[in-house]
């Protein structure tokens, strides 16, 4: 091997693992009490069980290399995996003249597959500094191969509120997002501009459509550490690049007339929405004025306005963190029982250098016990935090 290739490996593996259900979930049962008479009541659950349910499999590959060049002061990590989660647990609706709500059963077959990279350098080394940068990258692809057998486009609700949800849709991507969309011409002259109401005001669409996926494209960290003397400095910028998420927070401070767009340069002037309006068997072009008021209500209207109104792309860079530490010389730790002293300050979510919600954290998700993350709702920002740490060894 030539002298500036260290060292290489190669790895590979497969495993199958299981995951069971909670106790008493296989038959049916009843719960018995009394009436307010005192007679005796027998109900059953909201769920229909079957025996014949089986614990869900989850199958995984991976393979991947990692190679070190010029005395480690180089190295690159490649990993490619590829997993199926098959017979997973559901409870999917039922016909409340069943008598439940929902049944348990058996269903998908949900793939991820994706890649990670990891480059790692040194590209400066003296006797009393040095620099280590790494650069890591992911993407994983989730697609519904099947949720049950003979539905295609079957969807399973992941979460939502009303008129906007989050999907696993079979056949498509795991976190699609549906709503309302904006009215539009379909054909003719005018096809794609918006179909405004009389008053020259957007309307939305009766059905719910596929309007953005939660998904990220891929994402992107870069950790740099630097070493003077017995000073120690690293920081982490990361970001997260494409994917969706909608906003309840900018639909309800748009509505209110407290969102800084409902006020551009501090007025409130009238605005004429570009779009056709209906005329007889045609359209015109609409040169109606609307208040910015009635134009934001219109926008909001209902539970979750219009929602492709609210969706935003979810792309986001920060410094996810910085962190100084200083070690104090062996020589001045002599007469005292330490063996290691060490004092560092560190600051997390330090800065959002980048994103397109409107100054509201695409990570303030609705809700972190779902599956459904390409919604946010009034949720708490946030926060920043500062740690001071000693480190002390014997």
């Amino acid at each position: 091997m030539p002298e500036w290739f260290t060292y290489a490996k190669a790895r590979a593996s497969f495993a199958q693992v299981g995951n069971d259900m909670d106790a008493y979930q296989l038959y049916n049962t009843y719960s018995i009490g009394s009436d307010p008479n005192g007679n005796t009541t027998a109900g059953q659950g909201k769920t229909k069980y079957d025996a014949d349910v089986r614990s869900e499999l989850i199958t995984s590959w991976e393979a991947g290399a990692e190679l070190k060049f010029f005395n480690n002061r180089l190295g690159v990590d490649f990993a490619w995996y590829k997993t199926n989660a098959k017979r997973q647990l559901m409870n999917i609706p039922l016909n409340n003249l069943s008598g439940y709500d929902n049944m348990k059963v058996n269903a998908g077959n949900i793939q991820n597959t994706g890649i990670e990279i990891m480059l790692n350098a040194r590209p400066i080394e003296t006797a009393q500094f040095s620099w280590d940068t790494q650069l890591n990258f992911s993407q994983n692809k989730s697609k519904i191969i099947e949720l049950l057998p003979g539905k295609p486009g079957m969807q399973y609700a992941l979460g939502g509120s009303d008129a906007l949800q989050v999907y696993a849709v079979a056949g498509g991507a795991y976190g699609e997002i549906w709503g309302t969309k904006y009215q539009r011409v379909e054909e003719g002259e005018f096809k794609g501009q918006l179909l405004l109401n009389e008053s020259g005001l957007p309307q939305a669409t009766s059905d719910k459509h596929k309007i953005g996926e939660q998904q990220p494209d891929f994402l992107l960290g870069w950790t740099n550490t630097f070493n003077y003397k017995n000073f120690t400095l690293s920081f982490l910028i990361d970001g997260r690049f494409g994917g969706d998420i909608f906003s309840f927070t900018n639909m309800n401070l748009q509505r209110s007339g407290i969102a800084e767009c409902t006020a551009p340069g501090g007025k409130r002037e009238d605005i004429v929405v570009a779009g056709v309006i209906k005329d007889g068997n045609g359209y015109k072009v609409n040169d109606q004025s609307v208040s910015l008021e009635r134009y934001y209500k219109a926008l909001a209207t209902g539970r979750a306005g219009i929602s492709e109104a609210y969706i935003y792309d979810a792309t986001n860079i920060r410094l996810r963190n910085i962190a100084l530490s200083y070690r104090f010389p062996s020589s001045m730790l002599k007469k005292t029982p330490f063996q290691q002293v060490k004092l560092g300050f560190t600051v997390n979510n330090v800065w959002m250098i980048s994103s397109h919600l409107d100054g509201i954290d695409p990570e303030s998700v609705y809700a972190t016990s779902t599956n459904a993350t390409g919604l946010e709702n009034s949720s708490a920002p946030t926060s920043r935090s500062y740690l001071f740490n000693v480190t002390l060894g014997f």
